[in-house]
């Protein structure tokens, strides 16, 4: 007969509660913002209404002229529709506001959006923190309205290390060397886990666009990798890798490419899932994230729309239209939400195909498939 315990488990919290409190509340994603591509939403969070889980650190990558800031965008957009505000740290130096604003319904009057140009990594961290902790102290926006807030990119923070002394004064040129190399790595090991912990803290959605790189000689897993250390693949709770090819017309010229993204790690829903869609180049040298056309066509391949004759696909008015008539019709008379209420009841994000995991983990070895789980 097993021995009644001296105390139980009320008694232990009971004792506890005096000295270091009752049990927190758990750490989960009560809110997510939308990508402006349902199927995009899909792959992220298993739901068609939102991607980038608030509260969290995530993280955009890919090739130039692939859309990385037109999806984060979209999600500053949706966190103002959401009653919430945004905010962009450029230290790209290539963000412009009249696109946002004209192209993707961005609101760009302060208050609304906060856009700064840090010189260094340590300012945009030091500015970001305060703009979230007098938004919420101050409680400037209702307790449930999200906050979305991009750093464009990663890789162009520049740690204060490589353009400062230790007692203050720039550095030349000449006076940097090898060693810097390393400094964004120290600065995203130093700075990252304060961030993590409030995001979670001040309701906000941190992303981070980042510049994917291939690692010299490995034969074996992904070569790819981006900047900023082995931190960012620990503390980011979601990365979307983007890989691009090229779109023509029948002439032959480069009219957008046809993005695919793969989400390489996701805490918040299941990993190595993707989604793919078209980003297409303007007469005036910009670049427009074609969520119209590209919903078209899921919805053609998924059975959601009837295909016509060769190149056309068959709309609810019983008509015919080639994909590219039909998404400006319907982008012409803002009527994307037909297009929505076509998606499926039932749907499962594909999985990327033949996964070679490669370091997704950040610990420098290759990560075995019974470690998934672990990694993720």
């Amino acid at each position: 007969m097993a021995k009644k315990p001296l105390t139980t488990h009320a008694d232990i919290a009971a004792a506890l509660a005096s000295a270091i409190g009752g049990n927190d509340d758990e750490a989960t994603v009560k809110q997510w913002l939308d990508s402006g591509f349902p199927a995009l939403n899909h792959a992220a969070s298993a739901s068609w209404g939102g991607a980038f889980p608030v509260g969290r650190l995530g993280e955009i990558a890919g090739p130039p002229s692939a859309g990385k800031t037109a999806i984060a965008t979209a999600a500053m957009t949706a966190a103002q529709e959401m009653g919430g505000v945004a905010g962009f740290m450029d230290h790209e130096r290539s963000f412009s506001a009249h696109l946002a604003r004209t192209r993707m319904g961005l609101n760009t009057d302060p208050g609304a959006f906060i856009y700064k140009k840090p010189k260094t990594f340590e300012e945009s961290v030091a500015i970001s923190q305060m703009a979230w902790k007098v938004i919420r102290e101050q409680k400037l926006i209702p307790a449930d309205a999200p906050i979305a807030w991009v750093f464009d990119s990663l890789a162009a923070m520049v740690p204060q290390s490589i353009l400062f002394d230790a007692k203050g004064k720039e550095r030349s040129a000449e006076g940097r060397n090898m060693n810097d190399n390393t400094a964004l790595a120290r600065a995203t090991s130093a700075h990252f886990p304060a961030i993590a912990m409030l995001a979670e803290e001040y309701n906000v959605c941190c992303i981070f666009l980042n510049q994917l790189r291939t690692k010299i000689g490995v034969m074996y897993g992904d070569p790819r990798k981006t900047t900023g250390g082995d931190s960012p693949a620990f503390y980011f709770s979601w990365r979307l890798w983007l890989s691009s090819s090229k779109e023509k017309d029948k002439a032959n010229k480069v009219i957008g490419t046809k993005v695919t993204g793969n989400f390489v790690k996701n805490k918040t829903s299941r990993p190595f899932t993707e989604s793919s869609w078209y980003f297409m180049f303007e007469e005036d040298g910009t670049g427009r994230f074609d969520r119209e056309k590209s919903l078209i066509e899921f919805l053609e391949q998924n059975g959601c729309l009837q295909k016509g004759r060769p190149g056309y696909v068959v709309w609810t008015d019983g008509k015919q239209y080639t994909r590219d008539v039909l998404a400006k019709a319907i982008r012409d008379t803002n009527a994307f939400d037909q297009l929505k209420a076509l998606l499926p009841a039932q749907y499962e994000a594909p999985v990327v195909a033949n996964i070679e995991l490669g370091d997704l983990d950040g610990d420098g070895e290759d990560t075995a498939p019974e470690q998934v789980q672990d990694a993720t």
